[in-house]
């Protein structure tokens, strides 16, 4: 019967989910399940790791905003800096969220709802692992503490992603509740944001005490190390430092606890942002210069920065190839996290988006777009915006006359602008050729078998009307779905790799899905120290609106980027840096699912989120390709592709299913 008993436990370790995709974490059957297995479990070491591994089932992917992976990450496509052409109805519902629409009863029932119920579900398996893992045998006691470790981060990890969809939630008991526990005794309410963040600190702190600094080997990559939990805290401080959190929040004042208490904090603290600051230089000062490079290319173009700054890098732009110091973190060509020194915390295999993005030339589906704002956003090669384009490095109409390769060959890693292409799109910083798939793009696509080529388009992305990746493909051809083109004209980019292809015969590049990296936290760093008044020490470290170190990590981003850097006069005014931050951010972590959370978190949601959504002319023939670059709004092709924010947009509804079952809980506002 023993003998008997393991067997079954092993299949349940290896495939939890058959039994507890379905559970919530006020049900009961899980926790007389784990209390039944707990001592057999926590005996052996074999037994141990896999339910250790098993909570890491439980983490976000933030490479994926599909709907068909219950660990995607949606917030890329539910902001302005992306959408889904797929319909409202049925089964995708992001646009229902994005157009104000999604009630709380819609909302857990599909996976784009699921969060609730699988974060706390990774919670409750980290409380039963921190709590019995001491019981294991044959292993030693620094494994035990680092594997308790791990477990502190991941559950500290699964509360801040609950923080950021829901907003300030119950904070669940660190002993896993008995079959027989009162029933009153699970109907929690919810803590307050900085409740919630001083507990989530904690535990990140503790588990900063546990972790490893590094890594032992590639088999433990996807595991944390200390610099993965100060990253976290990092992120964590700078947003319980925001506007959000920190006193301009008048229009939640009725989002309180029983006693009255406001759910978030209601009177600004300056000592929030020394806090933020802090947390980042804990990180900043073990890694001052840590992100990701790769060494200056024959034909690494020339960049038009000032003499000063044609330093070699981190002091200028020199000797480095900003294009793939950039794109080869995302796309698959720097495959190992060791030698990434910017990748803080990461998935190492991790499911992709790749046929959401890629165009239909290659078998793609060209669902997940890129809006006209976000494609405007990005710089020109000399560091001016598309509205004050210089003559040197002008944003005009008209199209190229010949072809230009850099930063590598045109049949591999390089990228290739080909003539015939639109001005708009000459003359651009690398992140721009990194992120955006434009009309007339070249996907080398090298996995592609010579022979099944596409005859039409080639290799090339075109997105007129009657091209292979254009509309009336998509509206005719038996293999692919109405909604399946790029409605706007633009498609990502950025974490495409130049083997990649879904075509038969073809493959694609396996790929790393980074949570946290060091680019985040030098402007976090950056952001907190520009709002700092006086100078203030929080344990023990001094921080202050120090202009060189604002100037210092700021520019390692832009140099990184092949862009000049800030001026002392841009650090000099405050309100001017906070515009710099907001756009740098918006550029450098393009779909990398922070623009939703940055948007809210520091009040400018409602202004950006309710900009009108445009593209250019998809329903331009390809003999009429003037026309093709007019902006249009998008909702000429589906009424549904509009986004509009309203306070209540601020956070994910509760499903209802929750709320009906706890009557301490209380919904978000507005639903």
């Amino acid at each position: 019967m023993k003998a008997y008993i393991y067997r079954i436990l092993t299949w349940l370790i290896a495939v939890p989910t058959v039994f507890l995709s379905s559970c919530n974490f006020l049900d009961i059957d899980p926790y007389l399940s784990d209390e039944f297995t707990v001592d057999s479990v926590f005996i052996k070491k074999e037994y141990t790791e896999k339910y250790l591994r098993n909570i890491y089932s439980e983490l976000p992917t933030y490479s994926l905003s599909n709907y068909y992976v219950g660990k995607s990450m949606p917030y890329s496509v539910i902001s302005d800096e992306g959408l889904s052409t797929l319909s409202k109805s049925g089964t995708h519902q992001y646009n229902l969220y994005s157009n104000d629409l999604l009630t709380p009863a819609d909302f857990g029932r599909d996976r784009f709802g699921e969060k609730w119920n699988t974060f706390y579900r990774g919670i409750r398996k980290a409380n039963v692992f921190i709590n019995n893992v001491k019981k294991t045998q044959g292993i030693s006691e620094l494994m035990k503490s680092e594997w308790t470790g791990e477990a502190l981060f991941l559950k500290a990890n699964f509360y801040f992603e609950l923080m950021l969809a829901f907003g300030p939630v119950p904070i669940v008991p660190d002993d896993p509740v008995t079959f027989d526990t009162p029933i009153d005794q699970l109907m929690l309410e919810r803590n307050t944001w900085d409740e919630c963040s001083e507990y989530v600190t904690k535990l990140l702190e503790e588990a900063h005490t546990k972790l490893p600094d590094q890594l032992r080997d590639r088999s433990e990559f996807g595991k944390p190390t200390k610099n993965a939990a100060l990253a976290v805290l990092s992120r964590l401080s700078l947003y319980t430092a925001s506007p959000l959190y920190n006193g301009d929040n008048a229009e939640f004042a009725d989002l309180k606890k029983k006693d009255g208490t406001p759910l978030l904090n209601v009177v600004k603290d300056m000592n929030k942002w020394a806090v933020a600051a802090v947390q980042a230089k804990r990180l900043v000062d073990k890694k001052p210069n840590d992100l990701h490079i790769v060494p200056k290319m024959s034909n690494t173009p020339y960049f038009p920065v000032p003499d000063n700054e044609q330093m070699d890098y981190p002091n200028g732009v020199g000797g480095i190839d900003p294009y793939h110091s950039y794109k080869d973190m995302f796309d698959g060509e720097s495959a190992l996290p060791s030698e990434n020194p910017e990748i803080l915390f990461c998935q190492v295999s991790a499911d992709f988006q790749e046929r959401y993005l890629l165009p239909r030339m290659l078998d793609g589906w060209g669902d997940q777009i890129i809006p006209q704002n976000l494609v405007d956003a990005y710089y020109m090669a000399d560091g001016r915006t598309i509205q004050d384009a210089s003559a040197a490095y002008p944003y005009t109409s008209g199209f190229t006359t010949n072809e230009v390769v850099f930063s590598g060959s045109r049949e591999s890693n390089g990228f290739t602008i080909l003539s015939s292409t639109h001005n708009w799109y000459a003359n651009r910083e690398m992140r721009f050729y990194a992120t955006i798939g434009y009309n007339n793009s070249y996907y080398p696509s090298t996995s592609t078998p010579p022979h099944l080529v596409d005859p039409q388009d080639n290799k090339v992305a075109k997105f007129y009307r009657d091209s292979k990746s254009g509309k009336d493909f998509a509206l005719t051809n038996s293999n692919a779905d109405p909604e399946d083109y790029p409605m706007s004209g633009y498609l990502n980019k950025k974490f495409i790799h130049y083997e990649d292809s879904f075509i038969s015969g073809g493959r694609r590049r396996k790929k790393i899905a980074i949570s946290y990296r060091m680019a985040e936290v030098y402007l976090n760093y950056v952001e907190a120290l520009n709002e700092l008044d006086n100078t203030y020490t929080i344990n023990d470290i001094s921080v202050s609106r120090n202009a060189q170190e604002i100037k210092y990590y700021f520019n390692l981003i832009r140099y990184r980027a092949g862009l000049p850097g800030i001026t002392d006069a841009d650090v000099g005014n405050v309100a001017r840096m906070r515009d710099l931050i907001e756009k740098e951010r918006r550029i450098e972590f393009a779909w990398e699912q922070r623009r939703y959370h940055d948007l809210r978190r520091t009040k400018k949601a409602s202004y950006y989120e309710n900009q009108p959504l445009t593209g250019v002319n998809v329903d331009a023939l390809e003999s009429k390709r003037e026309d093709f670059y007019s902006i249009v709004r998008l909702t000429m092709h589906r009424p549904y592709l509009f986004v509009k924010f309203t306070d209540r947009r601020t956070f994910l509804p509760i499903p209802k299913a929750e709320i009906d079952k706890n009557r301490n809980l209380q919904q978000n506002l507005g639903y």
